[in-house]
């Protein structure tokens, strides 16, 4: 291998970049273009020559680098320099997390391959896309192998955002919100409040110094709650520095007077410990039924989260919440951090990522009056126009933003490039209003098919074939067509005026039209939302098992059958739900809310006593292959009923699962403790076992 050390800047301009970055507190990016050796040897001659240290390293080649799936284990790290290899994949989640933790006056080093080889991925949307913004954006300074280096020193301008405050705080503005914090929950009872920031802001460590102040102020409980522990490291740091005294385990600061504890969001609502305030970080991610049942539990609590950023967005948040706090904690307060900790708030690196990664798509500007649905125009969008058409997509990206709470940088990527998904939009006046992103799924073969059915294949991308076959337990599921809803948003100022219906009303025709046999949903039940999808004539087909942590729900799929064959499926695994769901409301689904049991109690059909032989089949599965046991517990409970007698013919430890379990309905913790198994994954395998040796003296009728 040749390498041409004309394509690489002298060591002078190196170290003359770097210091005009220090003095500015800015950033900048270098793209290494070559084969992968030019583009390793040169990132760590530049960074060296640049005397940049810490260096962190992202490649899922290189062996002593971070993979980029871990890259949220960074989040609170600061480096000097950052090398993002692209050459087999771009993580643009990775890379928006990664490039959060670069500090004023740092480099970050993208390693890729030669243009041409970039511009023959001629399949991708998205790298049509952020190609000249790699190229060719001029706070991007671009080397190839082989290349004269032609890079200027940039012409930055002084920053006035660059201040010195003393430690621990960042910033003057970081200093200012603990302080009002700390006033708001010493002198006001109750007291709300929302805290808001882009990314990189400081806002977690803003809560813990308040925490640590608090505590020390004579607080003795306070908890924190978040989407996962490890997002509320920096807390737990901070909370440190203003209590050098105080001892940290694992998720729990102790002081001799107190306390501040991670709990998560279900666990806490669960058990609801006492605490004199409550600190919910990244309240975005997590639902506003949630978020508003805490409320009442805990007045004294504070809401933060990140409005642009990898953890989801809290735009759509604030737009809610607030009128949630209007109505149930007049008088809360918002703080809104808007000067970063790391950074120039003029930073040239920050504007580059946000566009790249459309972290800055805005809502259009939309009528004041209301809007007659009939009178807008519904659009099949054409995705090879709309990445030409920056306005437009910035406007389609920052709608499906401010609907979800979970939106990534990657779903700009999978929306542009993945050739399952489909995009219709509702659009007045040619202002889009409302969008709704489609997913194909199924149609596999018999074997294929089968294979799922047993937990043997999970196919990425086809969620609705795979739960239909597997835990809805129609084997022969996946080798029908589905059309997936994936989101359905529709413009925050517009909301109620029933655009979302008629929008769906017509992808439904759509999508029948093209001959698939059924579309379908999935989301994190609420009865709100299982009311607007009832109207819609989708009906519930199945219900997950577990909450989700974060939002505390269990997730509810959702179907509409077009053809036949979709319809005979539906009848089955509708009919298999609903003949299951008294049985399920007692155990995995005793802690469904109160709401969605009363909407679906009234579909609940009374037990049949008789085995089917759909209930030989669940039950076969479950002894055989990898089928879960809820799934089949219908079914093995009806043999229980008939086949009672035949447990006599069983072991002693196969009678005593088969009671614990099935019988007496024990939660697998209990089971386990009884049967002296060493965990879950072991009661599973003796409870197969002890089925299948049931199953082998049973006359099947």
């Amino acid at each position: 291998m040749v390498q041409h050390d004309s394509s690489i800047p002298e060591s002078g301009w190196v170290q003359a970049l770097r210091q005009r970055l220090k003095d500015n507190h800015h950033r900048a990016v270098l793209v290494l273009s070559g084969d992968r050796g030019f583009c390793y040897t040169s990132a760590r001659k530049l960074l060296a020559q640049a005397n940049c240290e810490p260096v962190l390293w992202v490649s899922s080649q290189l062996r002593d680098a971070l993979a980029p799936n871990k890259a949220r284990t960074q989040l609170g790290q600061e480096y000097d320099g950052i090398v993002f290899d692209v050459f087999d994949q771009f993580d643009v989640d990775a890379f928006a997390a990664i490039s959060g933790t670069l500090r004023g006056g740092g480099l970050l080093c993208l390693l890729m391959p030669e243009p041409e080889v970039w511009s023959s991925f001629s399949d991708s949307r998205f790298v049509q896309r952020a190609w000249p913004l790699l190229s060719k954006h001029p706070t991007v300074f671009y080397l190839h192998q082989g290349e004269a280096c032609r890079c200027q020193l940039p012409e930055l301008v002084k920053s006035t955002s660059v201040s010195q405050i003393d430690p621990p705080f960042r910033t003057a503005e970081q200093q200012q919100v603990v302080d009002a914090i700390t006033r708001m929950v010493v002198d006001q009872s109750p007291a709300a409040a929302v805290l808001i920031s882009d990314r990189g802001r400081g806002k977690t460590s803003a809560l813990g110094l308040a925490a640590g102040h608090l505590l020390k102020a004579g607080l003795k409980n306070i908890i924190v709650t978040a989407p996962r522990l490890s997002v509320t490291a920096p807390m737990f740091e901070q909370a440190q520095r203003v209590l050098p005294e105080a001892t940290i385990a694992r998720g729990e600061l102790s002081v001799l007077t107190g306390h501040l504890q991670f709990m998560a969001p279900d666990a806490l609502l669960e058990i609801q410990p006492p605490a004199e305030l409550l600190l919910v970080d990244e309240a975005a991610a997590i639902p506003l039924t949630l978020l508003n049942a805490l409320l009442q539990v805990y007045p004294n609590v504070i809401f933060a989260t990140t409005v642009h950023g990898y953890e989801g967005t809290g735009r759509g948040f604030v737009l809610k919440f607030n009128q949630v706090l209007d109505r149930d904690s007049p008088g809360w307060q918002l703080f809104n951090m808007q000067t970063p900790v790391r950074w120039a708030d003029d930073d040239p690196v920050e504007q580059w990522v946000d566009r790249l990664l459309c972290l800055d798509a805005e809502l259009p500007e939309v009528p004041e009056e209301a809007i007659e649905p009939g009178l807008c125009q519904i659009c099949a969008v054409d995705r090879d126009a709309l990445v030409n058409d920056e306005a437009r997509l910035s406007s389609l990206f920052a709608l499906l933003v401010y609907a979800h709470y979970r939106t990534r940088p990657s779903d700009l990527k999978y929306m542009l490039d993945d050739h399952q998904v489909r995009i219709y939009t509702l659009e007045y006046q040619q202002q889009i209003l409302a969008a709704v992103l489609l997913n194909e799924e199924g149609g596999f073969d018999a074997e294929l098919s089968s294979a799922i059915y047993r937990g043997e294949r999970r196919p990425n991308g086809h969620m609705l074939a795979q739960t239909l076959s597997l835990h809805a337990g129609c084997e022969t599921a996946a080798t029908l067509k589905y059309a997936r809803v994936m989101r359905i948003a529709v413009h925050p100022a517009l909301q109620g005026q029933g655009l979302g219906t008629h929008l769906l009303q017509a992808v439904v025709e759509q999508e029948r039209q093209r001959g698939l046999d059924a579309i379908g949903t999935s989301f994190g039940a609420t009865a709100e939302l299982l009311r607007f999808w009832q109207a819609a004539d989708f009906a519930v087909v199945r219900l997950g098992f577990s909450r989700d942590h974060a939002s505390g729900t269990h997730s509810a799929v959702m179907l509409k059958a077009f053809t036949p064959a979709g319809q005979n499926m539906f009848v089955d695994v509708r009919n298999r739900f609903r003949h299951a769901l008294n049985i399920w409301l007692q155990e995995p689904l005793a802690t469904l809310a109160e709401d969605i049991k009363e909407m679906l109690v009234a579909e609940a059909q009374s037990d049949i006593v008789t085995l089917t032989a759909a209930d030989w089949q669940d039950i076969e599965s479950f002894a055989y292959t990898h089928r879960g046991y809820e799934a089949c517990m219908w079914s093995l409970h009806k043999l229980l009923e008939q086949h009672h007698s035949m447990l006599a013919k069983l072991d002693v430890r196969e009678q005593q699962i088969i009671d614990a379990k099935i019988r007496r309905g024990l939660s697998w913790s209990e089971t386990v403790g009884l049967i002296a198994a060493t965990g879950k994954a072991e009661a599973i395998v003796s409870l197969r076992q002890a089925v299948a040796r049931w199953l082998e003296v049973c006359v099947r009728l």
